[in-house]
């Protein structure tokens, strides 16, 4: 083949300008440019009607323009939650623990703790915190907290940059000052959901060691009051100091009882018993003995110093300080195990906030000062558009009324409903008039 004719087959395969259309493109063009000259000899024909309902349009929009009242917009913004210790703790919240986090991520299909952190904003825990917190109920005037979760639901949206991990909240209130407020209070209760939610294992020790801290303090205090009403009942202060004491003011009496006799048996070998020297020293004898008497339990020893100060004697003593000695061993136990749990319990509360995943703000709710919406122009020009729709769609229903047969039965049908409607009217106005007459 030449190259002339090679050229000339190429040539064939791609369509000119200086080609004729297809009739079927042709007809179809010239059909679709006689459908829009008809549709604006149409809108033409009825222009005033058109512009009426422009104007009507244009007027209504207007109104609701300036009806519409001021929205603003509070923004503030979080920073990405750390990729370890926090998202593992944070997906303790759906997995259990920080061994399945991973796992508990690919299964909701979460790209980061981000949008982890925009699906709590949402959730209702957060949403009835806020509600609570601000009193939206009153504030929104409704009658329940379910109607202002509704409300605050839809003022409220939260996004993640899944780029950055930044979470922006963004609020929209009529009132700038409260549209503040509503983002503070949603971070506020995210953190508290964030908390009380934690499973971490720092949490669970903190709580197990609470409970065993509160068991033990109690066990403490009842054990010191049984102390309290066993040393009162019993008048024993310290059993091992009353015994040693006891024991010195025995001997002390022991050696005023031997030198008082040996007194006694040299003044017998002088004088008579019926010497006043004689009894007296018979006398005093006789109450170091009744004394050493109460002192030791013995009966006939309720007379002695012992008996009347109203402490236990040395027989009592050694039965009563058994009871006492247990009760105050198992006290010092009990203190010392207080003492121990009440250090490993700070430390835990500190482990716990360590891993707490907290929510970190980047940049606090601002108070908006100038409104972010409506836009009025936008309102009137949507509106002037829809009005205009709205004048075309009635001008083709006209042109179609006009050319449909009267004897066909939707046009009877509603000429029929016509016709009743214009007979009740006017039923209406002549009882109206004859009641007025």
């Amino acid at each position: 083949m030449s190259k002339s004719e090679s050229a000339t087959t190429e040539t064939d395969l791609w369509p000119t300008a200086d080609d004729p259309e297809p009739p079927e493109a042709s007809e179809e063009g010239t059909a679709l440019t006689n459908y829009i000259a008809d549709f604006v000899r149409m809108v033409w024909a009825r222009w005033r009607f058109v512009l009426c309902i422009v104007l009507a349009g244009i007027l209504l929009s207007f109104v609701d323009a300036t009806r519409q009242p001021n929205i603003y917009t509070s923004t503030t913004t979080l920073m990405p939650p750390d990729q370890s210790s926090s998202y593992s703790g944070l997906m303790g919240l759906f997995s259990g623990g920080s061994a399945a986090a991973s796992l508990g991520s690919g299964e909701l299909g979460l790209e980061a703790p981000g949008e982890l952190y925009v699906s709590i904003l949402s959730s209702r825990s957060v949403e009835d915190g806020v509600v609570a917190q601000l009193d939206l109920v009153k504030y929104f005037h409704l009658d329940n907290a379910v109607s202002a979760r509704g409300v605050l639901a839809g003022e409220v949206s939260a996004q993640s940059d899944h780029r950055t991990g930044i979470i922006t909240i963004t609020v929209h209130d009529l009132n700038p000052e409260m549209a503040a407020k509503i983002a503070d209070a949603m971070v506020t209760q995210l953190n508290r959901v964030l908390s009380d939610n934690s499973s971490s294992s720092a949490r669970r020790e903190r709580i197990f060691l609470e409970g065993r801290v509160n068991e033990i303090k109690k066990d403490l205090d009842d054990t010191a009051q049984a102390l309290s009403e066993f040393s009162g009942k019993n008048r024993t202060v310290d059993a091992a100091s009353q015994a040693r004491a006891m024991m010195d003011a025995g001997i002390r009496l022991q050696s005023e009882l031997a030198d008082a006799r040996s007194q006694l048996a040299a003044l017998r070998q002088v004088y008579s018993e019926d010497n006043s020297r004689v009894k007296s020293l018979e006398a005093r004898i006789s109450e170091l003995q009744q004394e050493i008497d109460a002192m030791s339990g013995q009966p006939g020893g309720g007379k002695g110093a012992a008996s009347n100060a109203g402490y236990p004697s040395a027989a009592q003593l050694s039965t009563l300080g058994v009871t006492y000695y247990d009760l105050q061993r198992k006290m010092m136990v009990q203190e010392a195990i207080w003492e121990a749990l009440a250090k490993q319990y700070e430390s835990a509360k500190v482990e716990e906030v360590k891993s707490m995943p907290t929510v970190r703000v980047l940049d606090a709710a601002n108070i908006p000062k100038s409104k972010s919406g409506p836009v009025r122009s936008m309102i009137m020009i949507v509106g002037t558009l829809v009005s205009f729709a709205v004048a075309c769609l009635l001008v083709v229903g006209f042109k179609f009324w006009e050319q449909m047969d009267r004897e066909a039965e939707p046009k009877k049908l509603i000429l029929e409903i016509v016709a009743g409607v214009k007979k009740t009217l006017s039923g209406v106005r002549r009882r109206n008039a004859s009641a007025t007459s």
